[in-house]
């Protein structure tokens, strides 16, 4: 159950280095065996929650360039709401990605 922030996205699994399918892996099989291990035990795939969802796009030479939903604007919706919408949409993207300790 997601927050219906990414649509139609089907989970995103491995199709190949020939794959044309921008939401596919193309060289990451979390199940190819390298050295007796699976890639995704060598590998453990890892989102950073404050760098994708908290971090306001800010450069040296200006302000925030992101806009996103679930940061605050004044008059808007409260804060509390606000960080529920942000924890349900990283949640939903670790899903879609596979990030194994977040199914």
């Amino acid at each position: 159950m997601g927050s219906g922030f990414f649509g139609d996205i089907q989970t995103i699994k491995y199709e190949g280095p020939d794959s044309t399918n921008p939401l596919a892996y193309r060289f990451y099989n979390p199940d190819e065996v390298v050295a007796g291990k699976r890639l995704e035990d060598h590998l453990r795939f890892a989102v950073a929650y404050w760098h994708s969802f908290a971090w306001p796009g800010g450069d040296p030479f200006g302000g925030q360039t992101f806009d996103r939903p679930w940061f605050a604007k004044p008059g808007g919706i409260d804060t509390m709401e606000l960080a529920k919408l942000k924890a349900d949409v990283a949640f939903e993207m670790f899903s879609l990605l596979g990030a194994p300790y977040f199914r």
